[in-house]
């Protein structure tokens, strides 16, 4: 919801790899990183699962953003391109610069419209201007990311540029979940350090391991329904490696509310120890918003 320079956090590692192996062949793939084989469904009604190639276990898909395209892998059907609305709201009093990349390194499939002037790899948006856009549902995993002077040229170097990352999947209709209503789209936040890990978090919250993934402060929603919130001012509230202060809590064992966690500040690849994890969708007919607020 693919991979990422050699510095990708290791829990969005290991499930972008798996995602890339499936957009690639769309039946039965083995993610040789993990061993697995995505096993498709017979009926309508089931879900796919995981087949461990050492253990011959089969394995749920709980991760919601690897099941959307295993389900889209599926069923070939569902390859069909189609496009989401985007609206990206400036409140700040300046123009800020933004940037879409797809997990190839590219600039993604978006048209810039209304209030959106394109400049360079993105758009300009004035201060206090709303620019609205969308985004083909081609089910890779992409990035928005903005900056104050031009736009990024790629956000997946946005760890290394210290750039806050705006993770998305745009997927199309007709799959279970939120494909039922029309296409959807998955996203999160992220300031992870660029060599952060589950285990240096747990050790020292990832001191020395390429500062916090933040520039600008940010909010994720859906027509109207604020889910995510950062903002700074960036310090040590949460670890050595400045993270923004007002991000959520990552040691929150719940998500999207102001004392629960709002990003991803380490990989949480671990399921069990990580349940809840800081990502969520809009359904079909609802409107994927970027707020980028005042302040720090």
């Amino acid at each position: 919801m693919p991979t990422r320079p050699t510095t990708q956090r290791a829990r969005r590692q290991a499930i972008l790899v798996i995602i890339a192996a499936m957009l690639a062949s769309p039946s039965i793939v083995l993610a040789a990183q993990n061993n697995l084989t995505l096993i498709c469904p017979s009926d309508a009604t089931s879900e796919p699962q995981f087949k461990d190639a050492n253990t011959d276990a089969i394995l749920p898909i709980t991760d919601p953003q690897l099941k959307a395209v295993a389900v889209e892998s599926c069923n070939p059907a569902l390859s069909v391109v189609k496009s989401a609305p985007v609206k990206i709201v400036n409140l700040r009093s300046a123009p800020i610069f933004v940037s879409f990349t797809t997990s190839d390194f590219k600039s993604g499939p978006i048209t810039w419209g209304a209030g959106c002037t394109t400049s360079g790899t993105g758009a300009r948006i004035a201060a206090g201007a709303t620019c609205l856009a969308t985004v083909s549902s081609n089910g890779m995993s992409s990035r928005f990311c903005a900056a104050l002077n031009q736009p990024p040229a790629n956000c997946y170097n946005a760890q290394a540029n210290h750039q806050t990352m705006i993770e998305t999947i745009f997927l199309p209709v007709g799959a279970p979940g939120c494909f039922k209503t029309g296409n959807c789209v998955w996203f999160d936040i992220s300031v992870i350090p660029s060599n952060c890990t589950d285990a240096l978090w747990k050790r020292n919250q990832c001191a020395r391991t390429g500062g916090a993934s933040y520039n600008l402060p940010v909010t994720l929603g859906c027509s109207g329904v604020t889910y995510y919130a950062c903002q700074g001012p960036a310090n040590n509230t949460y670890g050595p490696e400045n993270y923004p202060s007002h991000c959520g809590n990552p040691f929150a064992a719940c998500e999207s509310t102001p004392s629960c966690q709002n990003a991803y500040f380490y990989p949480m690849f671990d399921p069990p120890a990580n349940k809840y994890q800081p990502n969520n969708y809009c359904k079909g007919g609802q409107v994927f918003t970027i707020t980028f607020p005042s302040g720090q």
